[in-house]
């Protein structure tokens, strides 16, 4: 198994943006990325290719939101824990931080 960056996520589901996978994975049709380092992250192939391969063959976006959560529950197997779903928590929080230092450098450099 290996970890796929965004741009090579792109690539593999022929997907336009940033913007687009991260707005199917609020709409329960992408998997969450996995941290892979402190400012990175990365999908699963296999979580990858599995959505590719249930977009081929047709299925819809309910049976898709069935899938990435089987998904989810995969990357748990063998541990006693549930899937954290406080993604899009942490997203908003790192999104406002990162906003508050971009003020600070604009106002550094004016």
């Amino acid at each position: 198994m290996s970890i796929l960056r965004m741009t090579a996520v792109l690539a593999e589901t022929g997907l336009g943006s940033h913007a687009t996978i991260y707005g199917d994975i609020h709409a329960g049709l992408f998997t969450v990325p996995v941290q892979i380092s402190e400012r990175a992250v990365g999908w699963p192939d296999t979580e990858v290719k599995a959505i590719i391969a249930a977009r081929i063959a047709g299925k819809t976006d309910d049976q898709i939101r069935e899938l990435v959560a089987k998904l989810h529950q995969a990357r748990m197997a063998g541990t006693n824990e549930t899937f954290k779903t406080d993604w899009f928590d942490r997203s908003a929080t790192l999104k406002k931080q990162a906003a508050q230092r971009r003020k600070r450098t604009t106002l550094a450099t004016a």
